[in-house]
């Protein structure tokens, strides 16, 4: 519901000019959310943890067992391999590589 969102970045808004975070008690909030586009998504924490998963390059591109890239496959997320770390950056990093390369590419690089 759009009026909600607008209450809500309004409110926090004003905890930028007050210098304090009213709801949360968050450090000194500093920046007005203020010039579109907003982006926000949902996240729940859990562990994100895959020692076998698939291989990839640098650009999230499926590596086969020769070190070739497969033509048009990414993987990010929990189904990548070779991450022994726990959260959702390494997820939301490669995502975010992932889909922008494949989008530049058609896919098909």
């Amino acid at each position: 519901r759009s009026e909600v969102l607008q209450e809500t970045v309004e409110r926090y808004n004003n905890f930028v000019d007050l210098g304090e975070d009213q709801d949360y008690k968050k450090p000194t909030p500093r920046y007005k959310i203020q010039k579109p586009p907003f982006f926000a998504a949902w996240s729940t924490p859990i562990l994100h943890d895959s020692l076998a998963g698939l291989r990839t390059n640098t650009k999230s591109q499926v590596i086969d067992i020769r070190g070739q890239v497969i033509p048009g496959l990414y993987c990010a997320g929990e189904s990548q391999g070779g991450f022994a770390q726990h959260g959702l950056g390494r997820c939301l990093v490669f995502g975010r590589i992932a889909g922008r390369d494949a989008a530049v590419n058609g896919g098909s690089a």
